[in-house]
C-alpha cells in the first residue's frame, strides 16, 4: 500500500513532464497496483483498519495512514493528469484532510508535512487561500527542520506558481482549461479528444462541465465568455 501511494504521488507530480502515451501507461500500471491493494484490503475490510483507541497497534495505525494517503493520491492523479472523470475539489479537500490527520496520529512528521503540502494545493484550488497558507506554513516548518529539500521545492513551486485555472473563480481543472482553449479555437469534441488523447465521450463530459461552470448555454457562448474573462488568449 505504501509503495502504491508513493507511485501515485510520483505519477501526479511528474504529469506535466510525461508525454501522453507514457502518462496513460503509468496510470494503467497504477490502476493495476491499486486493484491488487484493494484485493487484499477491500472496502468491506477497510473500516477495521481505522484506529479508534489510543491502544491501537502501531502497525495498524501505519496501515490506515497509508490507505488514506493512497486514496488522496489517486484523486490527485485524476486531478492533475485529466485521466478519468475529474474529482470534485471538495472530495480532494476531504481526502487530504484525512491523510494529514492519519499521519499525525501515526506520528510521522515528514509524511504529515508532505500531506499538508498537497492539502494546501487543493485548499488553494478550492479558494481557501488562508487555509492553504496555514497548511503550507506548517509543512514548511517541518521540512526546514528536517532539511527535506524535495518537499521544500514542492512548497516553493506551490507558492510561486502563477494564477492557474484552479485559482480562478470558475474552478476549472487543468484538463478543463486545456479543453476550453481547444473549444475556443473551434474544435469539435472529436477533435478535442484526438488532440488530448481522450475519448470523444470524455471530451463531451469536460465540455458540459465547462459550460456549467461558466454559465454558458453553448460552446460558442463559452468561447466568448472565456475570451471576455481572460481565460483563453
Amino acid at each position: 500500500m505504501r509503495l502504491t501511494a508513493l507511485v501515485a504521488g510520483q505519477v501526479a507530480g511528474n504529469a506535466p513532464q510525461l508525454d501522453a502515451a507514457l502518462l496513460r501507461r503509468a496510470t494503467a500500471d497504477l490502476e493495476t497496483m491499486t486493484a491488487r491493494v484493494d484485493a487484499i484490503v477491500g472496502e468491506p475490510q477497510r473500516g477495521v483498519l481505522e484506529p479508534t483507541t489510543s491502544a491501537i497497534e502501531d502497525t495498524n495505525t501505519e496501515t490506515w495512514a497509508w490507505d488514506r494517503r493512497l486514496r488522496a493520491e489517486l484523486l490527485r492523479v485524476r486531478w492533475l493528469t485529466g485521466q478519468g472523470t475529474p474529482p470534485p475539489v471538495g472530495d480532494m479537500v476531504a481526502a487530504w484532510h484525512e491523510s494529514v490527520d492519519a499521519f499525525e496520529r501515526y506520528g510521522h512528521p515528514y509524511e504529515t508535512a508532505r500531506s499538508r503540502a498537497r492539502f494546501a494545493a487543493v485548499l488553494r484550488a478550492s479558494g481557501d487561500v488562508a487555509g492553504a497558507r496555514r497548511e503550507a506554513d506548517l509543512a514548511r516548518e517541518v521540512a526546514t527542520r528536517l532539511g527535506a529539500g524535495p518537499l521544500l521545492r514542492e512548497l516553493d513551486a506551490l507558492e510561486s506558481a502563477p494564477a492557474t485555472a484552479t485559482d480562478d473563480p470558475y474552478a476549472l481543472t487543468p484538463r478543463e482549461q486545456e479543453v476550453l482553449e481547444l473549444v475556443a479555437r473551434g474544435l469539435s469534441n472529436g477533435q478535442v479528444g484526438a488532440q488530448l488523447f481522450i475519448s470523444t465521450k470524455t471530451a463531451s463530459v469536460h465540455v458540459s462541465r465547462i459550460l456549467a461552470k461558466l454559465g454558458a448555454s453553448s460552446r460558442t457562448e463559452a468561447a466568448a465568455l472565456a475570451r471576455e474573462r481572460g481565460l483563453v488568449p
